[in-house]
């Protein structure tokens, strides 16, 4: 069934890091309290799997051949408004971003206009930046996180 777009989206998080979890598994997914929204976002960019190209270049005719090799789940990143004094999602995020903690914690995605089987993504990341967009005259102050 083809989607034809979303009505919107909100990005929730966790209080608590990830442990012991596998997000392959339901009952450990429902275990998690991932009610922490964090509002105000403007833009998400693209999230997903990337695979590493192998090439095979054949020394009889010269021709290369390409292959996938080890994949990485990538980077996610988000702008929002940012508002720290009144959304705890966002002061989460940026004390997550400047802890020296190696912790994972857990995201849900749900999005709206779109069959339930596929509302809710669910993931975890580590908080590696929360940037502070400054702008001109005529902006918003904006924040640019960064998972991965």
């Amino acid at each position: 069934m083809p989607m034809t777009g979303t009505l919107g989206a909100k990005l929730y998080t966790s209080a608590t890091p990830m442990t012991n979890i596998d997000l392959e598994v339901i009952e450990d997914i429902d275990s998690l309290e991932i009610d922490v929204e964090v509002g105000l976002i403007e833009s998400f960019e693209e999230f997903g799997r990337v695979y590493e190209k192998i090439v095979f270049e054949r020394i009889s005719d010269g021709r290369a051949v390409k292959f996938k090799g080890g994949y990485d789940e990538g980077n996610f990143s988000f702008t929002m408004i940012q508002d720290l004094t009144d959304n705890q999602g966002q002061r989460l995020l940026k004390l997550y971003a400047e802890a020296s903690d190696k912790n994972t914690y857990p995201f849900k995605i749900v999005l709206s206009g779109v069959d339930e089987e596929f509302e809710a993504i669910y993931f975890g990341a580590k908080i590696m930046s929360f940037r502070t967009l400054m702008g001109g005259v005529n902006n918003v102050i904006r924040a640019k996180v960064n998972l991965r």
